[in-house]
């Protein structure tokens, strides 16, 4: 008892479960046993009821063994005038779930043959012992019936590993899709380099040289050379806008990105912001290798089910003609071919009308048993009744389902009662409630394995969307910061360039600082392109809301520097910081920086002789940046800033929505353009 105890603790739920099921059944074997009218063999049937259905509680753990139990204790109680043999509900279910268990969970091809050799034992007991079982064609009937539990199990088996390796490839795409999507968009990102280097670094490079030479030309007071050099720095400066301006063009157009070819317009020409480019909805995406699996696989099942539907007819009704003409009277030998023939035929619609093709066989049935009269069911229309009640199983729809089982068996015991009453049993479990029950567990397997088929479409379509969506969101990423940063910054050059060249004689002193700021913004347009495609730039994926590491050295901090900036290009900037600064999360650091850039960069644009000023406000929970301005040119009139419409204030919205801020945007009262913009920092 203490070792019985402590399987049950070792097993786990599931041995739980079959020591409980095995009880049950022992119970009710009993009690079968002990109310069926008898001698002293009752006591022997109850010995080896009792050894067969608790060898059940190890049907998983020791399927063989189990099924060898047994299988033993119907060979050693037949001899002893048991009366086990096919007469209990308890023995029949005791069969079914012990071949059951042993095609389920027994493993290679030793197992298997062991389990074969135990139906063998089955079938041989059934044959020397059960008087029901003396026709050739009652022991391949029994054959077969014993067979097929085995059989479904091992079907089940290879549905339940083929779903196990379904689950582990869903599981392993779902790893991959997140690598994929960083593939992608890094693949993106070195594409996006090759392009702007191609496009924009090369034109800002010579910039700078042009810039350190006009140093040198300014220092050696060669001012009519250095007037024309600024000439040129601003026609190359516009120049490189215009190229910023074309690949943030592509880079917003949602679509197959075309290699950026090298700028052909020349130098005078526009760089106003490129139209929007109307987005078309997407095409419906190719099916993929998974999808175009499945539905071939389903094609091929389908024409494989009726293929198998028209053999097991054409079997069935040769069979069925070579018994009826055997066992059937002389005088009614046609009458029983027909017959035949109306049994075995509607068997062709099983899969598509099973209610219905169970009907027919089972008032088919009944009509050659009414009008031959045999002397007992030939074999053929039992597999015809048991391919009928399958179908009802495995190919019909809950409800119908249940009321063609609960249909059926009344037919089929009613059959048995009128014509067969000794077969009143096996045809509700052999003929009725067994396959219906078989045909339901390969119903639900089948739909498991689709539902797996069909995830693990759904998971490679995600798995190449994600991917896209990543080189999506690196594009935004490089568009953002390509005009926060080096639009702004290479228009910073084109003002000034363009304005100084008009100064050399008259104030050279402040054409050598405009040429030393030209070098700076240069040489700093250039580092923000080199973080922007390089290594550093991979880091800073506030795009994605990653939490990734933000660009190096670009926050809040650095603000003193940009307002110095935008002082020397000639608008007056007052910088105020209220509140104790401290540290804030990466992403939003760079977010109101970039934020504080845009708005300083439109001023200069657009405010003409105005005067602006930047407030940082340090929040308990938030900050807060406030640029403004109040837009009046020298001769204190009022001016129009730009529209609220532009990429800035697109990219703007965009940085604060990210992070789940507020910004406000518009113009002032009397003139001048104000950006307020609220970041959470989430502190607790």
């Amino acid at each position: 008892m203490g070792a019985l105890l402590g399987s049950v603790a070792r097993g786990g739920e599931p041995f739980r479960r079959d020591l409980l099921v095995a009880a049950a059944l022992t119970a009710v074997g009993e009690l079968e046993i002990l109310l069926a009218p008898g001698d002293g063999s009752q006591l022997v049937s109850a010995l080896a009821v009792a050894v067969a259905t608790l060898s059940l509680a190890w049907r998983r753990r020791a399927p063989l063994a189990a099924l060898f139990v047994v299988a033993g204790a119907l060979l050693v109680q037949a001899p002893l005038d048991g009366f086990l043999i096919g007469h209990t509900v308890t023995a029949h279910a005791t069969f079914v779930i012990a071949l059951y268990s042993a095609g389920r969970y027994v493993a290679g091809a030793k197992g298997l043959a062991g389990a074969v050799f135990a139906i063998a034992v089955l079938v041989a007991t059934r044959a020397a012992f059960d008087p029901a079982v003396h026709r050739p064609a009652d022991v391949i009937l029994t054959s077969i019936a014993v067979s097929v539990p085995l059989l479904v199990g091992r079907w089940v088996r290879g549905q339940v590993l083929l779903q196990r390796e379904l689950g582990e490839k869903a599981r392993r795409l779902e790893r991959e899709r997140e690598r994929d999507a960083s593939q992608a968009a890094e693949e993106e990102r070195m594409r996006i380099a090759a392009d702007l280097h191609a496009a924009v670094a090369d034109g800002l490079g010579l910039i700078v040289r042009q810039a350190q030479e006009l140093q040198r030309l300014l220092s050696a007071r060669e001012h009519g050379a250095a007037r024309r050099l600024f000439a040129k720095i601003a026609a190359d400066s516009r120049e490189a806008l215009a190229d910023v301006r074309r690949v943030l063009g592509v880079l917003r157009h949602d679509g197959e990105t075309p290699r950026l070819a090298p700028p052909t317009a020349d130098a005078e020409r526009e760089v106003t912001p490129a139209p929007a480019v109307p987005q078309a909805p997407p095409p419906p995406a190719a099916p993929t290798t998974i999808g175009r699996a499945t539905a071939w696989r389903r094609s091929l099942r389908q024409a494989g089910g009726e293929t198998l539907d028209r053999v097991l007819v054409a079997v069935l009704l040769v069979a069925a003609e070579i018994e009826l003409a055997v066992a059937a009277p002389g005088d009614k030998l046609a009458l029983a071919a027909l017959t035949a023939v109306a049994i075995v035929t509607p068997l062709l619609w099983r899969r598509r009308r099973p209610g219905l093709v169970a009907g027919a066989v089972l008032g088919a049935v009944a009509v050659q048993s009414a009008a031959v009269g045999l002397d007992s069911l030939p074999a053929c229309d039992i597999v015809a009744l048991i391919c009928a009640s399958y179908a009802i199983g495995a190919y019909a729809g809950r409800r119908i389902a249940i009321a063609g089982l609960v249909l059926f068996t009344l037919g089929a015991a009613l059959h048995a009662a009128v014509f067969y009453p000794e077969g009143v049993l096996p045809a509700i479990l052999g003929g009725a409630l067994v396959p219906w029950i078989i045909g339901r567990t390969v119903r639900g397997q089948r739909l498991l394995t689709s539902e797996l088929h069909e995830s693990a479409a759904r998971g490679e379509r995600a798995r190449e969307q994600q991917a896209r969506a990543a080189m999506t969101a690196e594009r935004a990423r490089v568009a953002r910061e390509l005009h926060d940063a080096v639009a702004h910054n290479i228009s910073v050059i084109a003002i000034q360039a363009a304005g100084a060249s008009e100064i050399v004689e008259r104030d050279p002193a402040r054409a050598v600082q405009i040429a030393a700021l030209l070098d700076a913004v240069g040489r700093e347009a250039l580092a923000e392109l080199g973080r922007l495609v390089g290594p550093l730039g991979a880091g800073d994926r506030d795009a994605a809301g990653d939490g990734g590491p933000a660009t190096p050295h670009l926050g809040l901090a650095r603000v003193d520097g940009l307002a110095m900036r935008t002082r020397e290009s000639g608008l007056p900037v007052q910088l105020s910081v209220e509140g104790e600064p401290a540290a804030l999360p990466a992403g939003v650091d760079l977010a109101a920086f970039r934020i504080v850039q845009e708005a300083l960069a439109n001023a200069s644009k657009h405010a003409g002789g105005a005067r602006a000023w930047v407030v940082v406000r340090y929040e308990e929970r938030a900050v807060e940046v406030e640029i403004g301005d109040d837009g009046r040119d020298p001769n204190g009139t009022p001016s129009s800033p730009a529209p609220s419409s532009g990429h800035g204030l697109m990219g703007m919205r965009e940085r604060v929505a990210l992070y789940g801020g507020t910004l406000d945007a518009g113009r002032r009262p009397g003139g001048g353009f104000l950006v307020r913009a609220r970041l959470p920092i989430g502190r607790t």
